[in-house]
């Protein structure tokens, strides 16, 4: 729930379903992160595949008929081949939406270490974007 007109439905299903004998779970959910933050991540992402790009590295995959394609860095197959590997490794979660911001922190620095250690620096997104 995150606002009051969605607490109002709220206390009407749930006394809908009690006086139906129902069994009425509640649940606190935190969030992971904000949504700025989810943004900025996006949009690191697609820094990291310009500078890929810009650097003249292609990505080569392996996967129709056996045969090799090769095509320019998008965010993603950076998200996809990049992030989630490490952050796969790192945490044993599959999606970014379920990290929280110390773990999104913990594989940006992986990235940030495996670029400058090339001589490459990408900076990660204000959170300012719009």
């Amino acid at each position: 729930l995150s606002n009051r007109n969605e607490l109002s439905d709220f206390k009407y299903k749930c006394e809908y379903l009690v006086q139906n004998n129902k069994l009425v779970e509640l649940k606190a959910v935190k969030t992971t992160r904000t949504g700025q933050q989810n943004k900025a991540l996006h949009k690191y992402f697609t820094f990291i595949a310009d500078e890929l790009n810009e650097l003249g590295m292609e990505f080569q995959y392996f996967g129709v008929s056996g045969k090799q394609l090769s095509m320019r860095y998008n965010a993603t197959i950076v998200k996809d081949y990049f992030w989630r590997p490490i952050q796969q490794t790192l945490f044993e979660i599959e999606s970014t939406s379920k990290i929280d911001t110390k773990q999104m922190n913990e594989v940006i620095d992986v990235i940030t270490k495996f670029f400058s250690d090339k001589g490459v620096v990408i900076p990660f997104p204000s959170l300012d974007i719009k």
